[in-house]
């Protein structure tokens, strides 16, 4: 396998608006990965550990030493809210660091991400130049015509990459109208960005803005997978939510869901990994038809995938 996401903690300082850790807080299971059930992972077997999940892993109290294990079988990276990042002396550790941005405007910033905008920058320059920076924008309906003015902050900050995320993830009715690509929007912001990135050098991935059924979704079963807080394997943070409730509310095209979780076992169980393997085999097979000469019938998604955005490679 390739990339192992690793949830280190589900807490966060933050309390975004289209976080579910702010929608279902009531039902949140707060807490941090044990460190023992960290050692177990067997990195030896992926090129690639993402310290995140549904949660700030710069709170984990043994985040320097995960890192450390870690880093002596892959490369290791992490998203953060970026608030603690000047104080993190195992930065340099890392082969990768993305920090989230709401906003290119102070005040529009505070309202989405409740924190500044100014001392997140502040915190940026500060270790841009110890490890590779990344910037993750969402957009929604309310900022994304912001985006070159995203990839302008990025250059002067040092960071060497923008990525323009979607809200693929919608926990509320309320939250559906700022999905872009539910409707109809202007391109030449994103059209503009790809220029302006171009001659700064800055390394722009924007997802897409329409949504179309994928063969395999970015988050690819068949190379990666997800270890939760508690250690269990499931394919991805969509699949999983640290709440009370063995079920995780999402809107699809309008409609409020209810989806199983979907998990395969504890990390620290070989027939955990031997059943999500199993599952990988529908992503194998739909995966195969890319090369396919002849009209064959594409494998359906599992049923827990057929309402995410992220099948319809948003």
């Amino acid at each position: 396998m390739k990339v192992v996401q690793v949830e280190v903690s589900t807490k966060c300082q933050l309390r975004c608006i289209m976080c579910p850790h702010t929608i279902f807080s009531r039902d949140w299971v707060n807490a941090d990965m044990d460190l023992e059930i960290f050692k177990k992972i067997p990195f030896n077997k992926f090129d690639f550990a993402h310290l995140q999940g549904w949660g700030e892993p710069l709170l984990n109290p043994n985040i320097g030493e995960m890192i450390e294990i870690a880093k002596k079988h892959c490369k290791v990276g992490l998203t953060t809210n970026g608030l603690l990042i000047d104080e993190f002396k195992e930065i340099e550790n890392l082969d990768y660091l993305a920090v989230s941005i709401a906003s290119a405007d102070e005040e529009k910033h505070k309202k989405i991400r409740r924190c500044s905008l100014d001392e997140l920058k502040e915190n940026i320059k500060a270790v841009s130049s110890k490890v590779p920076v990344t910037l993750v924008f969402m957009m929604l309906k309310d900022t994304y015509l912001e985006l070159p003015q995203i990839v302008e902050m990025a250059k002067e900050l040092g960071a060497k990459e923008v990525i323009a995320n979607n809200l693929d993830y919608i926990p509320s009715k309320e939250l559906e109208s700022q999905a872009i690509f539910l409707q109809s929007v202007d391109e030449k912001p994103i059209s503009d960005a790809k220029v302006k990135a171009e001659k700064l050098g800055v390394k722009l991935t924007v997802k897409l803005t329409r949504m179309e059924e994928v063969l395999v979704c970015a988050e690819n079963p068949i190379n990666n997978c997800l270890i939760t807080y508690n250690g269990q394997i499931t394919p991805c943070v969509y699949l999983h939510l640290p709440t009370k409730s063995n079920r995780i509310v999402r809107v699809f095209k309008g409609e409020v869901l209810e989806i199983e979780k979907v998990y395969f076992g504890d990390v620290r169980e070989k027939k955990s990994w031997k059943s999500y393997s199993k599952f990988g085999e529908i992503f194998k097979r739909r995966a195969s038809l890319m090369w396919s000469l002849l009209p064959t019938e594409i494998p359906n998604l599992p049923l827990q995938c057929k309402t995410c955005y992220k099948a319809y490679g948003v």
